[in-house]
């Protein structure tokens, strides 16, 4: 899977996923003793899908790929226990939100992008 499109659509179902648990935690945050979720950074599912970069020539630099953190998912909340027995801290849960929306943007431009550039190559 090294097609940019691919990853693209792999990243865009990433996301979809992400906005999903994000709008759950956000209509639980009343809910009693509900935990915050969150899914896997798509970093290290990109590590774990093992892309390696590949030169066409021994004259090439070679790039040393680092691990990318731990796999083991970081706790979600910042430790508040809120009223209601959960620790969904809404503040937080808008600004991921955000974040996917921007992601979602900058995704659709590389897509939009790279489909302007096949376009124009398939047409001389």
């Amino acid at each position: 899977m090294t097609n940019v499109l691919d990853i693209a659509s792999l990243q865009g179902r990433w996301l979809f996923a992400k906005e999903k648990v994000l709008a759950q935690n956000v209509a639980n945050a009343n809910t009693p003793g509900y935990k915050t979720a969150n899914v896997v950074p798509f970093e290290a599912m990109m590590h774990d899908i093992g892309l390696q970069m590949t030169s066409t020539s021994p004259l090439h630099l070679r790039a040393e790929v680092s691990q990318v953190g731990s796999y083991a998912q970081e706790d979600a909340g910042d430790g508040a226990t809120f009223y209601s027995g959960g620790d969904v801290n809404l503040d937080q849960e808008m600004l991921k939100s955000s974040e996917v929306m921007r992601d979602y943007a900058l995704n659709a431009s590389v897509v939009k992008t790279f489909h302007s550039m096949i376009s124009q190559a398939a047409r001389g």
